[in-house]
């Protein structure tokens, strides 16, 4: 058993968890940050970089009724681990809830609210410590007169949520991208997006930060988690166990593992991301630039530009497959010829936590009342992490969040409302009242600037 006194110990190492360790920090708690990996792995350490100013469901992107065609397209940018599936139905049922338009128009509505106070709490967390983020915008190129249509229709949509979304074309267009400008038809700019070029030192600095401010960290797998009598947590470790007063687990999509020991499960899936970087030179592009179609973002990175995107289903821990963005940039490598591998680099990817809605959880598991967590920030991690660290942090000190009912579990289990949904829109996501969304599902399939940041 470990020696040192803590007040709260975080498990997972990645952007959540490290800004969830420095919130419970910031509220007076000796913390512990445990992972069996190296800070920034996995997602933290393969995204576009992006800490957007909104976004939206995948229930707005991808309706029931598409899903099969989508999977089975070779040159969709979803796709599905065929190994997986069995397991995935009940996420699916969950997700076929979560489609009515009014949810929809609901969801969308609380992601952009969370989007919008990420750099603001981001200083808040960091202060004069906070590293470089660059704030040029965020870019969504289309393709042709079909795409860039629904996106003005879109773009209004953004911005009644506070967005600021601009459709702009011509030398407006080249004046910010030259290199690949000559692409598109227009493009969505979307103003006070910011974008860091390596995710991995980004997050590798808040856990400096972490450790300056007298955190802990350690590397080691948690095998186990019990609560005791006393309402102290003993996590069994692969190298030595752990008893902390408090609980964080910030484990991304295998959050149910250790969730098991509480009885307490969340609807969670992998949507694995993939990202390379491009044989390109500084200031290719300026900031992470989206084209829809090919389901890929293009962002600046120290060397030059990755290609960052692909939204890849499964259970967790399921069996990457590169060649999925490799397809992605052949087809993009039509319009743009410059574009290619660095040498000797390979494709990486990541699992991000996605629940059926695209909002994350963050709660004190039910009949638990050491043990919280924070999951399924999707691809909105690096964007959401220090928002949810606050939610988090704030519930830890019994301090109520607007936000604590939007993101709990139990939004998932609420009586028989999910399944009486689910028979009324048989399917379909016809039948919810009318609203400011009428036509967006069909929008968004084509325009909406999702691969939405990683």
């Amino acid at each position: 058993m470990t020696s040192e006194s803590i007040d709260a110990l975080v498990v997972g190492a990645s952007v959540v968890g490290v800004t969830a360790a420095l919130a419970l920090q910031q509220r007076g708690f000796k913390v512990m940050l445990l992972d069996q990996y190296p800070v920034a792995q996995s997602c933290s350490f393969g995204n576009a970089g992006v800490i957007a100013t909104g976004a939206f469901p995948l229930s707005a992107h991808y309706r029931l009724t598409d899903i099969p065609a989508i999977f089975l397209n070779r040159s969709s940018p979803a796709a599905l681990d065929w190994a997986s599936v069995a397991r995935l139905l009940p996420w699916a049922l969950q997700y076929a809830t979560v489609t009515r338009r009014d949810t929809v128009w609901h969801n969308t509505a609380v992601i952009h609210g969370l989007c919008r106070s990420a750099l603001q709490s981001y200083q808040l967390l960091l202060g004069a410590e906070m590293p470089p983020i660059n704030r040029y915008g965020y870019l969504a190129l289309h393709l042709d007169v079909s795409e860039l249509d629904a996106a003005i229709r879109l773009n209004a949509i953004r911005n009644s949520l506070g967005s600021t979304a601009k459709t702009i074309s011509g030398t407006d267009l080249v004046e910010l991208e030259p290199a690949i400008a000559g692409l598109a038809s227009g493009a969505t700019f979307l103003e006070g997006a910011g974008h860091v070029t390596d995710p991995a030192a980004f997050v590798a600095t808040l856990a400096n930060v972490f450790a300056q401010r007298g955190g802990r960290l350690r590397c080691d797998r948690v095998e186990r988690l019990e609560t005791e009598s006393d309402g102290q947590v003993f996590l069994r470790g692969a190298r030595e166990n752990y008893l902390s007063p408090l609980v964080v687990l910030a484990t991304g999509a295998r959050a149910n593992r250790l969730l098991a020991d509480c009885r307490h499960q969340i609807p969670l899936v992998s949507e694995r991301g993939y990202h390379l970087e491009l044989d390109v030179d500084r200031g290719f592009i300026s900031r992470p630039t989206a084209l829809p179609r090919f389901g890929v973002v293009l962002t600046p990175s120290p060397h030059g530009a990755r290609i960052a995107g692909i939204s890849h289903f499964g259970c967790p821990d399921f069996q990457e497959q590169p060649r999925l963005l490799l397809s992605a940039l052949n087809r993009l490598r039509r319009l743009l010829p410059i574009l290619r591998p660095r040498p000797g680099l390979e494709v990486c990817s990541g699992e991000r936590p996605t629940t059926p809605d695209s909002l994350p959880v963050v709660e004190q598991v039910l009949g638990h009342r050491s043990v919280f967590v924070s999951s399924g920030d999707g691809h909105l991690g690096l964007t959401l992490a220090p928002v949810t660290a606050g939610v988090v942090a704030d519930m830890v000190i019994g301090i109520s969040s607007n936000y604590s009912r939007e993101l709990g579990s139990c939004r998932f289990w609420r009586s028989e409302e999910s399944w009486q949904r689910l028979r009324k829109t048989s399917m379909t996501g016809v039948g919810g009242p009318s609203c400011a969304l009428e036509g967006l599902l069909k929008d968004l399939a084509v325009a909406c600037s999702s691969p939405a940041p990683h």
